[in-house]
């Protein structure tokens, strides 16, 4: 079974790894046709890669959620659950952002579109909170009972409404932002400088909202509850993710004008002659550029070991965020230079997603066998994790690209309503479809994987502490010098912690939950065993009491 899962996933990425060179061919073939054949060889060609990539695509996804390594298993989910979230929440963006530019922005100044977007960015922001407040329930007065059930329900909805606002307001802040860029002198220093700024500003929103949070929180009974601190730890983690995506790409814009010499505009698109206009060097730059941000976070969570509250999380956001975005533009670029070096349509676009899947699945797996290593540590473990997320966005905006382009061709055909309209109906519609299979399947197994992930970090620390507090122990009771005391213990305490983490790694999530299922049978069974235990300790105590008043009257009766 595992070398079957294997060679499918093996031969769902060559599928979609030859389909560039198929789109090679039809693009060398159209010089030599008249441009009516030449249209319908290409209309052809991209149906049918779409086709063949989705078909590629849907089973390799099959076969990475049955994969033997459990880790592969979790990297794939929390893909998934990125992609489609990330997907949804850009394609209701961009149809809203339609309707703004519809109403507010034809033939406006600069000024008037950048303050636009900002007022755009803003609402985004607000609503943000204010979703996340009432959907906590921190906004009910007192304390709220519930039971197990009931905080699990609370909790999936909270964190759904708070990873797709929080993606649609960090796209509302690239937006704000990204105008910002395009009106500033088109240098390397002024628009990198854009970054810091945007950063700044949202940091500081998200500290006023601190303070709100936690005025509202001790309003109603003066402390915080269950839900409140909930609450508070989802949205500033939602507020780190905002401060991720905007940063992360307003300074992988000015990479891209540093490397290829054009600033793109606020969405990160360039003309056609623009885009196959970059040679393989400047792609190769862009990826050096993206690996070195990921280099030299390990470098940081390698050697140094304190941490700021907020600032640290966010940093590593723009790090692995940027790294997403570097290697997604220069897919694009190299396609563009050596492929689609003449029409730059749909096919284009589901052959970038495509190949920015293989690769992202590529690297994932990579790094799971690097992390299954001996040498690598906790801090390398997070490291991995916050790559796998920020590799699941990049699947995400790629797919996203592809159908805003397909909404984009499909609203062009209709002519009842108007473009913007129709492409809000469209995104509404997919949207509608997507989001509540991923609230109700997806996103339930994500956070059951966080939960194993947050115990296990705490068993870990548990046990080093322990381990610690006992080395200590035994120093000041025997007087060695730590240098003296033999290595044999803390290896074998390694050596545990590594075969239990593997055996963890060796357990599929159908075992996982059958083996929680029967933990909590268990546990249900001995809470029984123990009324049932008391109840009889109960009755033994009542039989002794009887016991002692019959004694009683046996010594009256003998003595009378």
């Amino acid at each position: 079974m595992e070398a079957a899962v294997r060679r499918g996933v093996a031969l769902a990425l060559l599928v979609v790894l030859v389909l560039p060179a198929l789109a090679l061919g039809e693009e060398q073939k159209e010089g030599k046709e008249t441009e009516d054949e030449a249209i319908t060889k290409a209309t052809n060609a991209g149906i049918s890669i779409m086709l063949l990539g989705s078909v590629a695509f849907m089973m390799g996804l099959f076969y990475l959620v049955n994969h033997p390594d459990a880790d592969m298993v979790k990297y794939s989910w929390q893909v998934i659950s990125s992609t489609i979230s990330i997907f949804s929440a850009v394609l209701l963006f961009q149809a809203v952002s339609g309707l703004v530019e519809a109403a507010f922005l034809e033939g406006a100044s600069e000024g008037v579109e950048l303050a636009v977007s900002i007022v755009h960015f803003l609402l985004w922001f607000c609503l943000l909170q204010y979703a996340l407040a009432y959907f906590s329930g921190a906004l009910e007065k007192g304390e709220q009972e519930m039971g197990k059930e009931a905080e699990e329900k609370a909790e999936l909805q909270l964190k759904s409404y708070a990873i797709l606002l929080g993606h649609i307001t960090g796209f509302a802040a690239i937006n704000a932002f990204g105008v910002f860029q395009q009106q500033v002198p088109k240098t390397v220093g002024c628009t990198l400088m854009v970054a810091p700024l945007a950063w700044v500003v949202v940091f500081i929103l998200s500290q006023v909202m601190d303070h709100v949070r936690d005025a509202v929180a001790r309003g109603d009974d003066g402390k915080i509850d269950k839900s409140e601190e909930l609450w508070d730890e989802v949205t500033e983690e939602t507020e780190d993710d905002v401060i991720g995506l905007a940063v992360s790409f307003l300074v992988v814009q000015t990479l891209r004008l540093l490397v290829g010499g054009t600033l793109p505009n606020a969405e990160g698109e360039e003309s056609e002659e623009g885009s196959s206009s970059h040679n393989n060097w400047q792609v190769l730059m862009l990826v050096i550029c993206g690996t070195s941000c990921v280099l030299v976070e390990i470098v940081r969570m390698s050697y140094v070991k304190f941490e700021f509250p907020r600032l640290t999380p966010q940093m590593r956001n723009i790090v692995m965020m940027s790294f997403s975005w570097c290697i997604y533009f220069a897919t694009d670029w190299w396609l563009s230079y050596n492929i689609f070096t003449q029409n730059h349509g749909m096919t284009k676009e589901v052959v970038v997603a495509l190949t920015v899947t293989a690769i992202a699945m590529t690297d994932i797996f990579l790094l799971d066998k690097f992390a299954d290593l001996p040498v690598t540590g906790s801090h390398l473990d997070a490291i991995i994790r916050a790559v796998v997320r920020a590799l699941g966005i990049l699947i995400g905006f790629s797919w996203e690209k592809s159908f805003d382009t397909a909404v984009v061709e499909v609203s062009g055909f209709v002519k009842v309503l108007p473009e913007h309209l129709v492409k809000l109906i469209l995104a509404g519609l997919l949207v509608l479809l997507v989001v509540p299979a991923w609230r109700l399947y997806i996103l339930p197994t994500i956070i059951m994987y966080e939960k194993a992930e947050e115990e296990e970090e705490k068993q870990e620390e548990e046990e080093k502490e322990k381990e610690e507090k006992e080395e200590k122990e035994r120093e000041s009771e025997e007087g060695v010098s730590p240098l003296n005391q033999p290595l044999l213990q803390s290896e074998s305490s390694t050596n545990s912690r590594r075969l239990k983490k593997k055996s963890m790694k060796m357990m599929s999530p159908a075992e996982s939950l059958a083996l929680q299922s029967k933990c909590e049978r268990y546990e249900e069974h001995i809470t029984s065993l123990e009324e049932r235990n008391k109840g009889l300790e109960d009755s033994l105590q009542e039989f002794v009491h009887e016991l002692s008043e019959l004694q009683q009257m046996a010594d009256i009766l003998k003595k009378a």
